[in-house]
């Protein structure tokens, strides 16, 4: 597990005033892997079900906040009934939307648009995918839902590596681009300490599998 503390001016939530964590979980494996899927409504497997649950252990939380998307709210819905939480869907925490490379594999858009791609991996901000979102539009929205998160002590958020990694990259002060730099595999949680003061957040970083 990696660690950084920061200054932060971004506390979320208005009515909690005390030290507060927000644990971001990204979801688990999907039954159909390694495609571009934003926006597509794909389910979860049951191992990516399985590792979800293992990534949080006995963890405790006041509250869920979840992606509408299956691969996100199936395993937001099954906590929530186990351990009695509150479940909030909110569209802002979806994945970035790809577009037409949406369910298409890396080979296959390299297949017909090989040159898209790669300046996408190069310079996400200047090269979106085409008539998908900007990275800007996206960091927006994420930092967005970061800001108006339910007042608790501690909220589970069940997201998906773009939403992850572009909160990152806003709460840390790194530009957008340096979204690629952050690896999470499925299952990987980010754990956000805030101070009572919203001035500063610690981050933890557990990888996930």
């Amino acid at each position: 597990m990696n660690s950084h503390s920061t200054p932060s001016p971004f506390k979320p939530g208005l009515a909690y005033d005390g030290p507060r964590r927000v644990t971001l979980l990204r979801h688990g494996a999907t039954t159909l892997p390694g495609r571009y899927h934003g926006r597509s409504d794909v389910p979860l497997s049951g191992r990516g079900m399985q590792a979800m649950h293992h990534a949080l252990g006995d963890m405790v939380f006041d509250r869920i906040v979840s992606s509408p998307l299956q691969r996100c709210v199936s395993f937001a819905q099954d906590f929530a009934v186990m351990h009695d939480l509150p479940l909030d869907l909110d569209a802002d925490w979806m994945e970035l939307d790809f577009g037409e490379w949406e369910g298409k594999s890396a080979v296959e858009i390299l297949e017909k648009n090989p040159k898209g791609l790669k300046a996408f991996w190069r310079d996400p901000i200047a090269h979106p995918p085409p008539k998908g979102e900007t990275l800007g539009k996206a960091s927006d929205r994420v930092l967005s839902a970061w800001k108006r998160l339910p007042a608790a002590p501690s909220t589970l958020i069940v997201t998906h590596s773009g939403a992850m990694r572009l909160l990152f990259c806003r709460l840390m002060g790194l530009p957008v681009s340096a979204l690629w730099q952050l690896d999470l595999n499925h299952a990987a949680r980010m754990d956000f300490i805030i101070d009572e003061s919203g001035e500063r957040l610690h981050f933890f970083h557990a990888g996930g599998g």
